[in-house]
């Protein structure tokens, strides 16, 4: 073997151990930057929205106290989260009803025993600048890296089938492209 192609190979097998530990892993995903923002729960806290993606398919569901679809289709999206909780499907609500709302707004989480995190958007501007809601009830499928699968707007009972179906190829797409 010529002297230059041994120095190659020779640099190529001592530095091999650094490049392959440097790669990212392959379960890891780079989040939208657009969707590190900081958000209010409904409890106070605040919380920034990134920390909900990257671990499987997020469900987000805009609603608001007067909108009856908006709190049915939370219902029903919330027996699929508990459904596919296995295969990493998580749930954010975010709510759009105005500040002086926020006391009503904690009180139907409280009596509804809504066990998912429920985002504060009183001045729509999430839901507007970041997630371009049209109406409500306006409900999205992200991609771990926050990118938008699916979106649903309006809902009618029964619509969460179609919801349903989404996850399912959505999860069985993750798995495929992760192993």
């Amino acid at each position: 073997m010529r002297k230059p192609a041994r120095l190659f190979f020779t640099l190529l097998l001592t530095a091999l151990p650094a490049i392959l530990s440097a790669q990212t892993p392959a379960d890891s995903v780079r989040i939208l930057d657009n969707l590190k923002f900081n958000v209010r729960t409904v409890t106070g806290d605040e919380v920034n929205f990134g920390t909900y993606l990257g671990k499987g398919p997020l469900l987000v569901s805009f609603w608001a106290l007067w909108c009856e679809p908006c709190k049915q289709e939370m219902k029903a999206f919330k027996v699929l989260t508990d459904r596919f909780i296995s295969e990493g499907v998580h749930m954010v609500a975010i709510n759009t009803d105005q500040v002086r709302s926020v006391a009503k707004v904690r009180a139907f989480v409280a009596t509804q025993r809504l066990d998912f995190p429920v985002l504060l958007d009183p001045d729509g501007d999430i839901a507007r600048d970041i997630f371009s809601m049209e109406s409500l009830p306006y409900s999205l499928i992200l991609m771990p890296d926050g990118s938008v699968y699916s979106k649903h707007i309006g809902y009618t009972a029964g619509d969460e089938q179609a919801t349903e179906k989404e996850l399912v190829e959505l999860i069985a797409k993750l798995k495929q492209k992760g192993g």
